[in-house]
């Protein structure tokens, strides 16, 4: 049983056989000839720890049969850490630091997205701003997010460990000319609304504008320092399956997305940093059905689809109970998009929506549902209005607000990363700002009249005479300043008067889910029977018992900041338990892929050549002309390509390549990793015709 890396790399598991769908992605191993097999306790949605609104588990799908006879080739080491995304590049660093032999295996061809915005808990930052977070009240807010589904002991970890994570990763970061943004503004109570607890736990890293580092990610940094330290990455190996001897988890078996090949990796300790699931319809469906009934757009990487999860329950590891996805309301459509998934002629599953982060969308601007009816108040965490819109028709809600919108997002003061749209101010209203660009490209509404604006929204009959006598009494309630309706706090009512007049329909855009393996507060992935699966560690979105529910957006960073701060305290874990030994350095160099190396177009012969190479929607075709040793055009057709990830970076990666006269020094492009590497590795296959 093999995958193809076309297959690998879709962004939907449905339909594609993909990892996913085909159980290619985790069991117990076995060394003899025998193919592997899961044992029937661990096979079953219960005693794996795994219920479901459904009560359905397709989505573990079958363990997988991999012989040993398959196996290519046998690598050793004493730590192994699975996905190079923010969790396992933490756990490297720290690795590193200490001089431990370990391997880190990515299953992309480039390192994963940075979440710039992390939490900490009463770091340094915050006490040289005057401010300090309330534990017990945080502890307290964290549990009521959640209706104490949770294991506040895990959640201690974060809380008591968080600030020593910030102080480890600053001067790192330092070194390469970033520098950090604390966010002192946590907002303002209101009077008769539910009062929630924003705590000053906010980090934000971004480098220097004048800096040789300027375009370089936290992730990147990261990559850079396990390098100069003599350690590096085995990109294009997604797990298949973990190994487990005698009760224990003794390493992971790996399929080559390129050759289809299989490896082992033997270690004394695992430790899985794969991320969530949002990129798994099936599981979508089934764990979190609210999710798939009010999402329209995805914010995630594709290749997201809970490998790691599924490898460490077929182990024997159980999975959190309930859902907790990561949903921003930002998911603009079109009039007459549902929420949900669209099925292709082949069985793929994908979210509707092309626009994913519609940033003034959380702004408490009025909405209405399809009926022209206001149905809950805006004031609130990203997600609830999203979930509010799950029961209302095709799952989805209109935006309406007037040209008072710079003046009325100033006095909103929302918080976390919506507050982009306040403090971008009028560069919002410009071609390429968040309403200028829509409004261009016809997901947002413009009219010179209320009426009009209805129209262009789709409101007919008595649809539109309710849609209209909600602006007036939405008007009327900011007249009164009092929201008779749903209470909402006044200085977040506007009025709808001014025109032209602006609207547009949304549904939420799901970023991350954050359910996984349960883990204790040393970050051992935890058995149904409450007893630890010794061997595996697990940190980021494919770990569990912090969340449940939703995500609480009103602490920023959060999701983040526990990622990092497990990621340290699990390496620390196993020095202190003699697991790993110190001192000893990389006793490996990173596998050979099939990437090409860099190239320049310096002295070589002229003319035009043409290659392929994968992208995430297939073949992504480029013709290179060289002359005088200089690469003088490229045609690149990544129209395939996803129009909001490729589409938009895809010319940004040529002229790069263009303007460098090659590929050396040149990055895939953070948000389109797939997409511009793909085209870059292309690139150096036309380079190296013309040698």
């Amino acid at each position: 049983m093999s995958i193809s890396r076309r297959d690998f790399l879709k962004g939907t598991a449905a339909g594609a056989l993909s990892l996913t769908t085909m159980g290619l992605l985790a069991g117990c191993s076995s060394n003899d000839e025998a193919t592997t097999k899961t044992p029937e306790s661990t096979n079953n949605a219960n005693n794996a720890g795994q219920t479901t609104t459904t009560g359905t588990t397709d989505w573990l799908g079958e363990a997988p049969a991999v012989k040993a006879s398959d196996i290519k080739d046998t690598w050793k080491t004493d730590l192994l850490i699975v996905g190079a995304g923010n969790g396992g590049l933490m756990a490297a660093v720290k690795a590193a630091d200490l001089g431990i032999d370990f391997r880190l295996v990515e299953q992309n061809p480039v390192i994963c997205d940075t979440r710039k915005w992390y939490a900490a808990v009463n770091s340094e930052d915050c006490k040289k701003a005057g401010l300090s977070v309330d534990v017990p009240r945080l502890r307290s807010e964290f549990s009521r997010y959640a209706s104490g589904k949770i294991d506040q002991r895990v959640l201690n970890v974060f809380i008591n460990e968080s600030a020593a994570m910030h102080d480890y990763v600053a001067p790192i970061l330092k070194e390469y000319d970033f520098e950090c943004d604390f966010t002192t503004d946590t907002g303002h109570d209101a009077e008769g609304t539910t009062t929630y607890y924003r705590p000053a736990v906010e980090h934000y890293w971004h480098p220097k504008k004048d800096s040789k580092y300027a375009d370089w990610s936290r992730n990147k940094v990261f990559e850079d320092v396990i390098t100069k330290k003599g350690y590096g990455i085995d990109f294009g190996y997604a797990l298949v399956e973990l190994v487990k001897e005698n009760e224990k988890i003794t390493g992971a078996i790996f399929q080559n997305v390129e050759t289809e090949e299989y490896v082992k990796v033997e270690a004394n300790a695992v430790l899985l940093a794969t991320g969530g699931y949002a990129g798994n319809p099936d599981m979508i469906e089934q764990i979190a059905p609210t999710t798939a009934a009010c999402v329209t757009a995805v914010s995630y990487h594709p290749s997201n689809r809970g490998q790691g999860i599924k490898a460490a329950m077929w182990a024997g590891a159980a999975k959190d109970i309930e859902s907790a996805p990561m949903i921003f309301d930002r998911g603009l459509v079109d009039p007459g998009v549902d929420a949900g998934y669209e099925v292709d002629a082949n069985g793929n599953k994908a979210f509707r929506g092309k626009v994913r982060q519609f940033n003034p969308g959380t702004q408490p601007f009025m909405k209405v549902n399809r009926d022209g009816v206001r149905f809950a108040s805006e004031y609130c965490p990203y997600n609830d209005i999203s979930f509010a819109a799950a029961s209302q028709k095709g799952g989805v809600y209109a935006q309406i607000f007037d040209s008072n919108i710079l003046e009325d997002v100033q006095r909103f003061n929302t918080l976390g990363c919506s507050a982009q749209t306040r403090m971008r101010g009028a560069q919002i209203m410009e071609e390429d700002g968040y309403i200028g660009q829509n409004v261009k490209d016809g997901y947002l509404k413009k009219a010179d009249t209320i009426e009009e604006l209805a129209d262009l929204l789709g409101f007919e009959g008595d649809a539109k005479k309710a849609f209209l006598k909600s602006v007036e009494t939405y008007n009327k309630y900011y007249d009164n300043q009092c929201d008779e309706e749903f209470g909402k706090p006044a200085y977040t009512l506007s009025a709808i008067r001014k025109g032209p007049f602006y609207g547009g329909w949304l549904g939420g855009s799901l970023l991350t889910t954050c359910d996984g393996i349960r883990i204790n507060d040393d970050m051992q992935a935890m058995k149904a029977d409450g007893e630890v699966l010794e061997g595996l560690y697990v940190t980021g979105d494919c770990s569990g018992s912090m969340f449940a529910n939703n995500y609480p957006e009103l602490m920023p960073g959060i999701a983040c900041g526990r990622t990092l701060t497990f990621a340290i305290h699990a390496v620390n874990k196993l020095v202190e338990d003699g697991t790993v030994k110190t001192g000893v350095g990389s006793s490996t160099t990173p596998a050979a892929t099939k990437e090409d190396e860099s190239m320049t177009a310096e002295g070589l012969k002229d003319g035009t050549y043409t290659a392929s190479a994968k992208g995430i929607e297939g073949d992504i075709p480029v013709s290179v002309t060289i002359k005088g040793g200089k690469i003088t055009n490229i045609d690149a057709d990544y129209s395939k390509e996803t129009p909001s990830i490729g589409g938009v970076h895809g010319k940004t990666i040529v002229d790069n390549i263009i303007a460098a006269n090659g590929t050396k020094g040149v990055d895939a492009i953070s948000g389109a990793t797939i997409t511009t590497d793909a085209i870059m590795k292309a690139v150096n296959k036309c380079l190296a015709q013309a040698k």
